[in-house]
Order: C-alpha cells, then structure tokens, then sequence
C-alpha cells in the first residue's frame, strides 16, 4: 500500500511540472533571448511614470499613477491603451491591439484611424504589460551579424495627461554561442551515462543517484524562472516557487524510498521529467543570455546536465534488469546446446 501511494505521488508529481512552469512565465513566455531593448528615458520628462522592458525585447510594462491619464497611440495614430483613475483600458477599434494580441476579447478592429474608440477595462490596476512591436522591429537588422552590437533606436508614443510625450531606447544584439558545443556536450554526457546504468554492476542504484541529482537541477533551474520578475515576481511567481517546491519534495521522497522498486520507478519519473525540462529550456543553450536569475552561464550548464543526467536515469531505470536477465539467458542457451 506504501509503495503504491509513493508511486501515485511520484506520478501527479510529474503531471505538475508543466504547471508549475506555466503558473507565473506562461506557456509562450521565451526563456532566452538574444536582444535587449535597453530604456534610455522619457521625452520630455514624464514624472512618477514607470517603464520596463520585458523578455528582452518583447513586451513593455508601464505603471502610472492614479491621478494621471495616459493614452498610448498604436501605429495608425489611434488610441490602443487608456491609463486612467479607474485602471487600464483597450481600445476594441484599434488595429495595433489586433495584431499585438493585446487583448483577444471582443476586439472589433476598425481601419478608421478616427473612428470613435470602444474602450473595454483590462485591470482596475494602474500597472500593465503589452506585447510591443515597436520595441524589436529592427531585429531583422541583426541577421547575419556575428558581434554585438546596438542596431538602433525605438520609440513608443505617449499621451500623458493630454501632452506628447515619447518612450525612448535603443535596440541591443549579442549574438548566441556555440550552441552546438553544449548541445554536443549533452549528448555525449547522455550517452556515457545511459551506457553506464545499464552496463555497470550498479547501474540500478546509479539511475537512482542520476534522477536524483536531475532533480535538483530542475528545482534550481525551475525556481530561477520563478523568480525572473516580469517585471516583478507578484503573487503567481511565489505560488509558482511554492508548486516547484512540492514538485521536488514528492520527487525526492521516492527517490529516497527504502523500497527499490519505488526508488527506480521514481528515477524514471525524474528522468522523463528532466528530458520534458530540458527540450522547454533548450533555447537557453541557443541564445545570448537566459531570461533567468540565474546567471546564464550557470543556466546553460544545468540545463546541459539535465539532459544528460536525466537521459541516463530514463534508461537506467527501464533497462534495469538486463544485468540480471542476460546470465539466465547464456545459460539456458548452453543448456539447450547441452
């Protein structure tokens, strides 16, 4: 009964890893980058009005204070975004809220720059975050290019309290590394390992040590996107390191189990979680700089071990009897031959 109950938590442990990916980034949040759209400020100044760039060069997050209005003119000239006492408006008529995906309800997109706008509340806060073609449209320009370099300003209009105001910045390239190295690197720890758990005299007990350690790996890496603000941690990100943590806790339990059939089953788990891990990380191993608090760096090794590791406790831990079964097989063939 024990060793069913552990088994059954080893498992909805699983199904919840993509959960606790999803509970805060998103399932389309990029996990590495290779642009930085950097703030170089307002002009003119525009008082208490705050801005970040999210995901390198993906969305724009502006907060505002209540007692100040700002509308936010899409590519056409129309209003897109209202910020206002009452919170932060979409305008159902514009063209840019349409093809930035700024709000997919009940959009009715109008050519008519002019056409008399249809606001519709997003939030009763003062603070949001849009996909912002403005911030990347000279990505192009880095095609090709194999140093870093900045490729241009950006500009986002502003109307703050019925003044022109404009968001300025530029748009920075670093171009990827080697990602064939690390990925090479994977595979050859992946196979060295899987050759190991299934051939070496402990490879049970090495598929465990290998999930094991996968296990931890995928907490760090996990509990590092968690906590990656966009563009601040909030509610979500928190329960989202609190999920991640139940994930690891269920994982390690098995993982530890006195009974070897429990420990093995759990490696498995690990190691099919860890595979699941690394190919939604992989593009940090491809690109200039992990969107992470983990120093990039230190995010490509861990993602490049999970691979690996995890490869090995997948095999390991379904190939676990072939030690034991490839004796009882010579023998009866030289039985039969008897």
């Amino acid at each position: 009964m024990r060793r069913t109950l552990v088994a059954s938590a080893a498992v909805a442990a699983t199904l919840a890893l993509p959960a606790a990916a999803s509970a805060h980034a998103g399932t389309s949040a990029p996990v590495a980058t290779n642009f930085d759209a950097r703030i170089v400020g307002f002009q003119p100044p525009a008082g208490a009005l705050e801005a970040k760039v999210v995901d390198g060069d993906r969305e724009l997050w502006l907060r505002v204070p209540a007692a100040t209005t700002v509308v936010v003119p899409g590519v056409l000239g129309e209003p897109v975004l209202r910020f206002d006492a009452k919170g932060v408006w979409v305008n159902l008529r514009s063209l840019t809220a349409q093809s930035d995906r700024i709000d997919r309800f009940d959009l009715r997109p109008s050519a008519n720059a002019r056409a008399r706008p249809l606001w519709h509340r997003l939030t009763g806060g003062h603070a949001y975050a849009w996909h912002e073609h403005r911030l990347h449209v000279l990505e192009p320009l880095a095609h090709g290019r194999t140093d870093a370099a900045t490729l241009g300003p950006w500009s986002v209009p502003l109307l703050v309290d019925g003044r022109r105001h404009t968001l300025n910045g530029v748009l920075e390239f670093r171009p990827p590394g080697p990602g064939w190295a690390w990925l090479a690197l994977a595979c050859a720890l992946a196979a060295g390992t899987s050759a190991a758990a299934v051939l070496l005299r402990g490879g049970r007990q090495l598929a465990v040590v290998l999930g094991l350690a996968a296990t931890l790996l995928i907490w760090a890496v996990r509990i590092g996107r968690e906590l990656y603000g966009r563009p601040t941690v909030g509610t979500g990100g928190y329960l989202g390191v609190a999920l991640t943590s139940a994930v690891g806790v269920a994982l390690l339990a098995g993982l530890v189990h006195t009974d070897r059939d429990v420990r093995l089953f759990t490696a498995f788990i690990a190691g099919f979680g860890s595979l699941y891990e690394g190919l939604t990380m992989l593009p940090v191993l491809t690109h200039a700089t992990a969107l992470s608090v983990l120093p990039s760096a230190v995010a490509r090794v861990a993602v490049m071990l999970i691979l690996g590791l995890g490869t090995g406790a997948l095999v390991g831990s379904t190939t676990r009897g072939v030690r034991e079964r490839v004796p009882a097989v010579r023998g009866a063939a030289l039985g039969g031959m008897a």
